[in-house]
């Protein structure tokens, strides 16, 4: 009996430090609660100096760029093939996510916190949207209004830097930016989107408590924010725009043609040279180029591509009367993709999304707003500004990428995977997204829609668009081409209207490398639908393969061919195993 007891011990002795030595080999949990101390961390100094609107300092950034050089360093020292298969994949998204950290310092890309339609400042505005439900919110929007004029002058600061250096955005951005601050210097308070949260009281409030928020708000909001928003507009018109670059092309910046290479890594999540991308581009080009003329051909008309083109941007049939009429196509086919999906998907989000218009001059047609939480929807914003450049024939494709299958599918469902860290539910790689939300495009044929012939030019040409964003970009940051050279490329091979062509064009050159990720991640996901088609032949289920594909979040290309290469490994065992 002694003999058996000493023999269960050492037994659960052994499993005891096999257990300590599994945990041992398994040491990403502990690099991921290290980057939540140091965001926790960082988060309390801003807490602590009441500065909501966190801290925009070098000193900032550079404090992040160490924390994230020394994560590094210790993640080298991890045996990735040792680890098991999902911490593999963490591995890989926690490396690209630190590898970005650190080009973000090393381009010195802080000093340049604009793009051509939105930067700090329109962040800023953004909270005009919060809803106050308690005294608890109403004081921390006053807070947070407080805090506008030091959030204001340290990116001023920034920016002030950043041309010292060279660093800037072109003078043909800067020239049209101007819509996104002087919308804010208004003569009242109550024009001001800052007020739009002080117009309905919290339930738990007197009266009395909430007249005194209102007149604190409306002082701040007159004396800081409005004021602030001045201060943004003179200095981008007398000390930004007489000393930033007149070359559009990011290969002109410090150490410019390696910072548009890493913004490739970055954005393509390859190892794809700009000029593979360029040569992937042309191809792309010519594919869609002939299937548009076959559309062409098919509703008749007998001019030239050029000649279609102008038809579709003049003919008034082709446009909204009002942006009423806009908003209501546009949530009539987001309902109409709703009753589509359980064919197609097996697992859909709780989170719904609403409809909303915007209206912003220098914005694409659509964008997607994420919740940042599950008491709110996501939010699918529809542009309503310049009715006469909001086409109808492309308004399917725009619905399916903005809202679903593409972006809100996507990223609620990625916000709704609890066996995730959380450092992965918010991770967003372009790649992924935007490559997801144009493989949403292209499921509308599946769907059912683009049945209608101008509406499936209208899908060819945001096809079209996003192949030529690959020749158009490279062009633009290596190649030495202008603006017009850019403009001419994108509207002889696309029927946007001239407006939205100009707004893209004003996006790729503000914004290096980025328009690259949509066609990229599309064409991998397709080629894993094939190679798991190829592969399962007649067990293809297309519900478990999109399943699938959403259930790690956002990832890189190269996690989603491994992991679709396991889904395809484990479904050929199973089938073998019931035959």
């Amino acid at each position: 009996m002694k003999n058996l007891v000493l023999t269960v011990i050492c037994l659960l002795l052994s499993l005891s430090i096999l257990h300590a030595q599994t945990t041992a080999i398994t040491p990403i949990p502990a690099l991921f609660q290290k980057i939540k101390d140091f965001e926790k961390q960082e988060w309390q100094k801003d807490s602590i100096s009441k500065n909501p609107l966190r801290s925009q300092t070098e000193d900032k950034f550079a404090r992040e760029y160490n924390f994230y050089q020394r994560l590094n360093s210790q993640l080298q020292g991890i045996d990735k093939i040792s680890l098991p298969f999902k911490e593999q994949i963490n591995y890989e998204l926690l490396q690209h996510d630190i590898l970005d950290n650190m080009a973000a310092y090393q381009y010195k890309s802080y000093l340049n916190p604009i793009i051509s339609y939105e930067g700090f400042h329109t962040s800023l505005a953004s909270q005009g949207n919060k809803i106050l439900g308690s005294k608890k919110d109403a004081d921390q929007y006053i807070v947070m209004l407080e805090d506008v004029p030091r959030y204001v002058d340290e990116n001023l600061q920034l920016m002030k830097r950043g041309l010292s250096l060279g660093i800037s955005q072109p003078k043909v951005i800067i020239n049209e930016l101007q819509s996104t601050y002087q919308q804010h210097i208004v003569d009242s308070v109550e024009k001001s989107v800052f007020w739009r949260p002080l117009l309905k009281k919290p339930f738990s409030l007197s009266e009395q408590d909430w007249q005194a928020y209102q007149v604190k708000a409306k002082e701040i909001i007159t004396e800081d924010v409005i004021s602030s928003y001045r201060k943004i507009k003179v200095f981008f018109e007398t000390e930004y725009l007489p000393k930033t670059r007149a070359a559009v092309g990011a290969s002109v910046l410090p150490e410019g043609s390696a910072y548009y290479e890493d913004r490739v890594r970055h954005y393509t999540t390859t190892s794809l040279t700009s000029e593979e991308i360029y040569r992937i581009g042309l191809a792309e080009v010519d594919r869609i180029q002939a299937e548009m003329d076959k559309v062409m051909k098919q509703v008749g008309f007998k001019g030239t591509f050029k000649e279609f083109i102008h038809f579709l941007r003049t003919d008034p049939k082709f446009y909204p009367k009002s942006a009423a009429e806009l908003l209501k196509e546009a949530s009539y086919i987001a309902k109409q993709i709703d009753g589509k999906l359980p064919s197609l998907f097996g697992r859909l989000p709780r989170q719904p999304y609403t409809v909303t218009p915007m209206s912003q001059p220098a914005a694409p047609p659509g964008l997607y707003s994420r919740s940042g939480s599950s008491n709110y929807p996501g939010t699918y914003l529809v542009n309503i500004n310049n009715l006469s450049s909001r086409t109808l024939y492309t308004l399917e494709a725009l619905t399916l990428h903005e809202s679903v299958p593409g972006h809100h599918l996507q990223i609620a469902l990625a916000q709704e995977l609890d066996s995730m860290p959380d450092f992965r539910k918010n991770l967003y790689i372009n790649a992924f997204g935007e490559g997801w939300g144009l493989y949403g495009e292209y499921l509308g044929h599946e769907m059912g829609f683009y049945k209608d012939p101008y509406s499936l030019f209208g899908r060819l040409t945001y096809d079209m668009w996003r192949a030529c964003r690959l020749v158009i970009d490279v062009g633009l940051h290596k190649k030495g081409w202008t603006k017009e050279q850019a403009i001419s490329y994108l509207a002889d091979r696309t029927a946007l209207s001239l407006v939205e062509v100009n707004t893209e064009v004003n996006r790729y050159i503000s914004w290096p490398g980025q328009a690259l990720a949509y066609k990229i991640g599309e064409l991998k996901i397709r080629e894993m639908r094939k190679k798991t088609e190829d592969a399962l032949k007649e067990n293809f289920d297309v519900r478990a393969f999109h399943d699938m594909i959403l259930s790690n979040g956002s990832v890189t290309l190269s996690v989603l061919e491994k992991v679709t290469d396991r889904f395809i490994e484990e479904k050929l065992k199973k089938v073998k195993a019931e035959n």
